[in-house]
């Protein structure tokens, strides 16, 4: 089973449309979660009720999973090893490094906005690629959906890891997410690596549109 430890929830970051049920014990609640692969999950210690596999959005109110007596929990982590990393994409948007690089999407800022994130161009499998700087147990990564429209854009993404050329997968989501959404992929375990890439893997005329993604690792 997963490692969860209790964390303080953040309202700007609120659930919806989880899956749900009854359960005996905190330890219940946890395994069913992890049998999800769910990087987050609440409990209810009162009404011992589970939530779980939710829908996060980045805006708006808080809801009832916010407060007492529902308790929220995460995969453990240490930090986000992605921030302020080197990126590289497998295209830019109209060329235009200026609104789209895929810096932007390791700077630490979630835009509002349309720019000042990445934006591939539409292709087959765009992908954006993050350099760690050193070999790591990467936990799960959490994808900051476009806020402004286009959040279906995200689907299929595949979270690809190696320490030399050799891609290996580690995640998948199916998707699609929806406009402010925050999409957390969990990893198989193993997934020790240096560089991670996020490669949509279906479909045509696809763009990956990222504000912001962190990495966390252990």
């Amino acid at each position: 089973m997963l490692d969860y430890s209790k964390v303080v929830h953040n309202i700007l970051s609120f659930p919806m449309s989880c899956s749900s049920g009854s359960v005996v014990t905190l330890t219940e609640c946890a395994s069913i979660a992890s049998g999800s692969k769910s990087a987050r999950f609440f409990f209810n210690k009162n009404e011992h009720l589970c939530y779980w596999s939710c829908v996060f959005l980045s805006n708006g109110t808080c809801t009832m999973l916010c407060i007492s007596p529902w308790s929220a929990y995460e995969v453990k982590w240490k930090k986000n090893s992605a921030l302020r990393k080197p990126t590289i994409g497998s295209s830019v948007h109209e060329g235009n490094y200026r609104n789209w690089d895929p810096h932007f999407a390791t700077d630490g800022f979630v835009q509002n906005g349309g720019t000042q994130i990445f934006h591939s161009t539409f292709e087959h499998y765009p992908w954006i690629w993050i350099d760690l700087l050193e070999t790591l147990s990467i936990s799960f990564i959490r994808i900051y959906n476009r806020r402004d429209g286009g959040g279906q854009r995200f689907h299929d993404v595949a979270v690809e890891v190696t320490n030399n050329s050799v891609y290996v997968q580690r995640g998948f989501y199916k998707g699609p997410a929806v406009t402010g959404e925050i999409v957390d992929i969990l990893c198989d375990y193993p997934a020790i690596a240096r560089y991670v890439r996020l490669r949509i893997t279906e479909g045509s005329g696809n763009s990956l549109n990222i504000p912001e993604l962190e990495i966390y690792t252990t």
